[in-house]
């Protein structure tokens, strides 16, 4: 027992005195920041040319950065408008509570479910029917209050969502009856699947609401349903009534107590938005994003995403007035939109069904309420017919750097990035793909980070990293972070200063283009939590610049 006490005691005394092997940090790679030393320093004056740089003199030159991906990113959002410059040479990403700021107050609707169950709706105002019969969504006015907010490639995945709706809507012919299935062959089937395959891609990667990605459901349990118009179209058997009748049953699902209601609206919807686009033919503006949250296409199709929950899970939704101005709905699972209405016995949940609606707003525009960053990236930017929306950025070898002040905000960190290569492969550790973390900014612990990624981010992901504590870097000054990059490998420096090299799984030989992100949340102790009284944050980036060695 005393050989015991006194092994403990020597490795805490030894853990104690020695901070720079690592004892301090608790974990491998890190150790207390002391720029003495580092003796090697870079000289960019004789040894390098500078190739590229952004001052941010000006407006943000959007055709450079280029919006991340918008949605959610951890335990927060990423969005357009908040990433912007200041007019006085500088950058800033802002960090921000915000509300669900574009919806009314959550009302509540009923309608009768089987066996005389009651079965509620919460909305509001951001329904493209409003549930109230005049008044559709606000729609009257057509503002738009979204432009700033919607990224291009969001505007993107819808154009070509409404190009795959009209292309299914053509592969037959509308029937004449009352309420017709069409038949799902084989080629109706391969019209199908490219919209079913966007329609899904974009909720489950592009929206904000995090529910919404948790949704898996297969193509034949979905469904495109006529509301003013007759036909139907199963695509599969599972969970289906042979007898329901499914305008009925999507009517219930948006809270009308009767199909005649419905349709009525509907009809009157449609009028509204087949106006809409005539004046746009006739040297109206383009509106992508409207005020209420839909979206109108270059094929002048009327998009409004929905996105209804309740106990038994997510009922994904699309409203689409197409060209003539007729009104579908999209259903990704037609077995949960019966059990959201009790539709019988077979769908019958329980004694109450409450079901939630989320705002379009919500879905792919503003946001529900939470915490907010900016990101960029220099990612060039082509749509889904090859037109270039922005030309961005890429370069490979040479030296990239970063001038900043560093916010002292915890629950939040900061980061200069960059993507090259496929980093996702497997195949050749990181010589066809790496990202780099030029460098990351840990509030929480102090820290600067610096790392390569490689071999995609699942079971294969491999990485070099360094980190350094206890850095002052939150001091109001700015700061440098660069890293060069040749054949030879990457090698870091902090204020000019040499401070870490690596090959990693060896040297990537393909261009990578350029990021700036504040994230929050979901990296433990070493963010820690957020105090929202400290929002909003700003960082302020003085340039990027980009350098070329000297031959």
């Amino acid at each position: 027992m005393k050989k015991i006490f006194c092994l403990v005691l020597i490795l805490a005394t030894l853990c104690t005195l020695s901070f720079s092997f690592g004892c301090s940090s608790g974990r491998k790679g890190a150790e207390l920041y002391d720029p003495s030393k580092y003796t090697e320093t870079i000289d960019l004056e004789n040894d390098y040319t500078l190739v590229w740089s952004d001052e941010f003199d000006g407006e943000l030159d959007r055709n450079v950065w280029a919006d991340t991906r918008q949605g959610t990113r951890r335990d927060g959002f990423w969005t357009r408008n908040l990433a912007y410059t200041d007019g006085e040479g500088h950058l800033i990403l802002r960090t921000e509570k915000r509300g669900s700021r574009y919806c009314s107050d959550t009302q509540e609707r009923q309608v009768t479910g089987y066996n005389g169950s009651t079965v509620k709706l919460q909305y509001d105002d951001c329904n493209p029917f409003a549930m109230i019969a005049g008044d559709f969504g606000e729609i009257g006015s057509l503002g738009n209050h979204t432009d700033d907010l919607i990224g291009y490639v969001i505007l993107d995945k819808f154009d070509l969502l409404g190009e795959e709706f009209a292309a299914f809507t053509s592969a037959f012919s509308l029937p004449s009856g009352n309420n017709v299935t069409i038949p799902v062959d084989s080629d109706l089937m391969a019209a199908y699947a490219p919209f079913y395959e966007t329609a899904m891609n974009l909720f489950n990667y592009y929206s904000f609401v995090v529910d919404t990605k948790r949704v898996d459901t297969a193509i034949t349990q979905s469904a495109v349903i006529g509301i003013t118009h007759v036909y139907n179209a199963l695509f599969g058997t599972k969970g289906t009534a042979p007898s329901a009748d499914y305008r009925s049953v999507v009517s219930k699902l948006f809270g009308f107590s009767s199909e005649a209601e419905f349709v009525a609206c509907a009809t009157a919807l449609s009028e509204r938005y087949t106006q809409y686009a005539l004046s746009l033919s006739n040297g109206g503006n383009v509106v992508p994003g409207l005020e209420n949250g839909c979206f109108h296409t270059n094929d002048d199709v009327f998009i409004f995403p929905l996105a209804i929950q309740n106990q038994g899970g997510i009922v994904l939704t699309y409203v689409i007035v197409d060209q003539d101005g007729m009104v579908s709905v999209w259903v990704n699972n037609v077995e949960a939109a019966l059990k959201a209405i009790h539709y019988s016995a077979d769908y019958y949940t329980g004694a109450t069904v409450i079901n939630q609606t989320y705002c379009k707003n919500t879905l792919f525009v503003t946001g529900p309420e939470g915490v907010y960053s900016g990101a960029l990236r220099t990612l060039p930017v082509v749509d889904h017919e090859g037109n270039t929306l922005s030309e961005g950025y890429t370069h490979g070898y040479g030296y990239y750097e970063i001038c900043c002040k560093l916010p002292n905000v915890e629950g939040i960190w900061h980061a200069f990035w960059m993507m090259c290569g496929n980093v996702y492969s497997v195949e050749n550790g990181s010589t066809d793909g790496v990202e780099i973390d030029v460098f990351e900014y840990l509030p929480a612990r102090d820290a600067v980070n610096v790392a390569l990624h490689w071999d995609g981010y699942d079971e294969a992901h491999k990485n070099a990293h360094k980190r350094f504590e206890k850095t002052g870097f939150a001091d109001d000054e700015y700061h440098t972070f660069g890293m060069n990059w040749d054949e030879n490998g990457y090698t870091f420096y902090i204020d000019g200063r040499k401070v870490y090299t690596t090959k990693g799984g060896g040297v990537c030989d393909q261009e990578g283009y350029l990021k700036i992100s504040t994230e929050y949340g979901e990296w433990g102790s070493w963010v820690a939590d957020l105090d929202q009284n400290d929002l909003p944050v700003d960082w302020v980036i003085d340039y990027v610049r980009v350098y070329d060695k000297k031959q």
